[in-house]
């Protein structure tokens, strides 16, 4: 009975995926897939090029920032992670990565800019690859820590002033490991 209960549940889960993430390039499961095989992301950087985890594979961790324009907390996020940018950049690659939709890319370009955010500013306007990264598709903020080999070592979803202080202390570890 419990093996029917575990089978039911991850065929729901592989449908819902499916559902959200329609382009045939991307696997429905491509989430899951990454806490075994590895992560990789490949975006737009709403200045232009593109960001691809691969570029810093074996070189350096990385942290990936969900936001929104709408989301004051995300903003809050995004400014203390600048903060913290230069005490980490030799090693850490900070992005964040934005999941508005293309109608609000401006604003995306307008916050990074008045932000003076040194770090990289992805955009996925379809929506499809981070939709398959986040829980519930589009929860923000929500923040992503992977090992320079592409394991996802933590997920915190949420953000509140002081949180920064253990996201610190947790790229000090990673960062000496």
């Amino acid at each position: 009975m419990k093996n029917i209960i575990v089978f039911i549940w991850l065929a729901l889960f592989l449908v819902s995926c499916g559902s959200a993430s329609p382009k045939p390039e991307e696997p429905a499961d491509q989430a899951k897939m990454q806490e075994t095989s590895g992560f990789s992301i490949t975006l737009d950087k709403v200045d232009g090029g593109t960001f691809s985890f691969e570029e810093i594979r074996g070189k350096k961790h990385l942290v990936a920032a969900f936001w929104a324009t709408w989301c004051e907390p995300c903003k809050q996020e995004l400014k203390k992670l600048a903060e913290m940018y230069g005490d980490f950049s030799d090693s850490v690659e900070f992005v964040g990565i934005s999941t508005d939709t293309e109608e609000l890319i401006d604003k995306v370009s307008e916050f990074a800019a008045e932000a003076a955010l040194p770090f990289p500013i992805l955009v996925d306007p379809s929506g499809n690859t981070v939709s398959s990264m986040i829980p519930g598709g589009d929860s923000v903020p929500y923040m992503m820590v992977v090992d320079k080999n592409g394991v996802i070592v933590s997920r915190h979803s949420g953000y509140n002033p002081g949180d920064e202080e253990a996201l610190k202390r947790e790229l000090q570890e990673l960062v000496s490991r």
